[in-house]
């Protein structure tokens, strides 16, 4: 990194951090009249309102990054455009792509932790502030240890059902499994039994006092225990992480969509909650090369200028994105789809006007 980068780096850098603590603090303030009324209700201590702000700080964090990153672009330019640096560079031989190469490079970055935050911290995160504005008591999220009336489809077109399944103990009572021919329009065979024993060696289950039925035999046959190597859904598998997708990690939000499918639910949401994990925080890098090139001729009023034009073009991000995801949630566009689009739109218009800043 020559001395020019390093330069050019640390003004950006200084940028962004004062656009992202002054975006931050707004936020924080549009929320504070709010915690006075949890706090005058009764709803919150003076104690839990301080743990309820740094809970919101991740939320506070993704949503405000994008217009941190592009009003610290136009300041970072726009200040070595006023000291008539831009031109000089230009004069020397020194294009323009190569004066923003590492603010594109820091904003990329910037757009990587903004995933992570979005994928680990938030989750987490947004479930305890949710429980503290509604009086729970604050615990993380485990997994049940039983589910009553479980219900699983499996890819072999087998259906389980099992009145009680119990994932500590690998049992299920009362159940009844299903196996239906490829087309999944004729039925094959139906063994119920009245408790089951998952083999956790044998990765399948042992039923008790089972009843098989083979329709395309026309057979009936009772057993005191019953074992089929076919029957390897452990209890574990009926049994998932319940609510809201945005509490979810990536990881959970991918699990309960594949569960969600095998039961032949609704998957629009989480699709779409799981689609905006994967676009929306590379918006900080995108719009860096709109900040960069619009910022790189110098006018008079530039830091007005500068901050109207990132709030103008950061909320007409968010709404561009806020329209695209009711598409996805509607179930008109794919989810992963709809939440590229504005990032490829805004990304052609700053390439667009990255080559204008060039002349």
């Amino acid at each position: 990194m020559k001395k020019l980068d390093i330069y050019i780096s640390k003004n950006f850098i200084k940028s962004f951090l004062l656009s992202l603590i002054a975006f931050i603090n707004i936020f924080i303030l549009s929320q504070l009249f709010k915690i006075i009324r949890y706090i005058t209700a009764g709803r919150m201590s003076v104690s839990e309102s301080a743990t309820y702000i740094l809970y919101l700080l991740p939320k506070i964090f993704i949503e405000v990054t994008p217009l941190a990153v592009l009003l610290g672009s136009l300041m970072c330019i726009n200040r070595m455009a006023s000291n008539l640096e831009i031109i000089s560079l230009k004069t020397s031989g020194i294009s323009f792509r190569r004066i923003v190469r590492y603010p594109i490079i820091i904003s990329f970055f910037i757009s990587i932790i903004v995933f992570q935050v979005m994928n680990r911290v938030h989750p987490m995160a947004l479930a305890k502030s949710r429980a503290l504005r509604a009086g729970r008591k604050i615990s993380e999220r485990v997994l049940p240890t039983t589910k009553n009336n479980a219900f699983l489809r499996t890819e072999e077109n087998v259906v389980y059902y099992i009145r009680q399944v119990d994932r500590v103990g690998n049992t299920g009572t009362l159940m009844e499994i299903i196996k239906l021919d490829k087309s999944f329009e004729k039925i094959e065979s139906i063994i119920t039994a009245k408790k089951g024993v998952f083999d956790t060696s044998k990765n399948s289950w042992l039923l008790e006092n089972a009843v098989v039925n083979d329709l395309v035999n026309k057979t009936q046959k009772t057993y005191k225990t019953y074992s089929n190597p076919e029957l390897n859904k452990a209890p574990a598998d009926f049994i998932t992480i319940q609510g809201d997708p945005d509490e979810l990690t990536n990881a959970e939000i991918t699990k309960a969509i594949r569960d969600i499918r095998i039961t032949g639910g609704d998957v629009k949401e989480p699709l779409s909650v799981l689609g905006k994990r994967y676009s929306f925080p590379f918006a900080s890098f995108i719009v860096s090369f709109l900040g960069l090139s619009l910022g790189s001729r110098y006018v008079r009023g530039a830091s007005a200028i500068s901050i109207a034009l990132s709030v103008g073009l950061g909320y007409s991000y968010y709404i561009v994105q806020a329209s695209f995801e009711a598409l996805s949630v509607n179930g008109i566009l794919n989810p992963f789809v709809s939440g590229w689009i504005p990032n490829i739109i805004f990304l052609s218009l700053g390439i667009y006007f990255m080559r204008r800043a060039e002349y």
